[in-house]
This record gives structure tokens, C-alpha cells and sequence, in this order.
């Protein structure tokens, strides 16, 4: 297996990377939550990696955390989900949030995910309730304190009903939060995603 791959940024793209290592161009797709737009070509990178074997294939898939890596294996042994559609889930919402609905046996919330119909739902809730405890939020620690959730969730909507896409919107949110600190009033940090958008 392939563990990670560290080489030159060849190309950045929301839904892929192709990573130069030793002049070896690796085609590694990415989930959204992974995708980081600051960064230039020929920039060095580390991703963590899930190798998937088919018969007809070898397809890379890349992380930029262990939350994210240990999650995506976690989908994709889920009977009905594969590779394309774990990344398409770990694009369409936070770890901590896919954990609290998978938890709280809120299938109806699953579906608001895209790519999740009720029946899927209705199968990762059953096979993922009692897992889903052992992958860590994000790089290991909550971003947001317990105290803060509320307002980055209000500052969140806020900027979804400007018409930034939902993953976008909670990651810009977050960084904007790690910036503001977390008892940073809502429209500060809306001030400040919106400085970084």
C-alpha cells in the first residue's frame, strides 16, 4: 500500500492532484475538504493516501488528514459505497457533522448529503454507528469549542444564503474562526470569512 506521496505540485485542482515525485506525475483524486486553493505549482506537498485495486485499475485517492483518510476507508466498507462515493460524502459535509448524524440516527439528515438516497441512509446509520467513534474530528481536534458551534453554524447559513457553496462556506468558517478565536461574535467571523473568500 501506499502510505502518502510527497513530491511538486504539477496540478491543483478541487477534484484532483497530480503530485511529481522523482519526475513521476501521481494522479491522486481529492475530496473538497482537501482541497487547499492557495496552493502553486511546483509548491511541495505531503498527502496521505488510500491506494483502491480494482482489476482494471489502480486509483489513488489523497487526504490531507488521518480524520479524513480513516474516514473515507470507513465508507468505503459499507456495502453500496464506493471509492467516488465516499469522496463525493467527505466533500458534501464536515467529519464531526457526518459523525453526530450517523450517532443520533438521523438518516433523514444523511440525505440532505449528496449522493445519499433514504435507503443508503437508512444502511450507514445501521453498519457505522458503532465505528464512527473510533475517527478523530478533522486533524485530531475540534476547530470549534462546543461554545463556538452555534455561531459557526449561524455564520455558516449566512454565507450559504450569499451563495457560497455549503463546503466551502463551513471550511472558510473555520479558518475564519481559528483566526477570530472562538469567542469571536458572529458577525466578526462572517467579516472575516467574507475577507477571505
Amino acid at each position: 500500500m501506499i502510505a502518502y506521496l510527497e513530491g511538486k505540485l504539477a496540478v491543483n485542482s478541487p477534484t484532483h492532484l497530480v503530485v511529481d515525485v522523482a519526475g513521476v506525475g501521481f494522479f491522486v483524486h481529492i475530496p473538497m475538504s482537501s482541497y487547499d486553493s492557495g496552493r502553486g505549482h511546483g509548491e511541495t506537498v505531503k498527502l496521505l493516501t488510500h491506494l483502491h485495486v480494482r482489476d482494471d485499475a489502480l486509483t489513488i485517492y489523497g487526504f490531507a488528514t488521518e480524520a479524513e483518510r480513516d474516514l473515507f476507508e470507513l465508507l468505503i466498507s459499507v456495502s453500496g459505497i464506493g471509492p467516488p462515493l465516499a469522496q463525493k460524502i467527505l466533500s458534501g459535509v464536515q467529519i464531526r457533522d457526518f459523525r453526530r448524524l450517523v450517532v443520533s440516527d438521523d438518516a433523514p439528515g444523511l440525505t440532505r448529503i449528496k449522493g445519499i438516497g433514504r435507503k443508503l441512509a437508512q444502511r450507514l446509520v445501521l453498519e457505522l454507528k458503532d465505528r464512527i467513534g473510533d475517527v478523530p474530528d478533522d486533524d485530531g481536534v475540534e476547530r470549534v469549542s462546543p461554545v463556538a458551534a452555534g455561531r459557526a453554524e449561524e455564520a455558516a447559513k449566512a454565507l450559504e444564503g450569499l451563495g457560497v457553496p455549503q463546503v466551502k462556506a463551513r471550511s472558510v468558517v473555520n479558518h475564519a474562526i481559528d483566526d477570530q478565536g472562538n469567542e469571536a461574535p458572529v458577525e466578526a467571523i462572517i467579516r472575516e470569512a467574507l475577507r477571505r473568500l
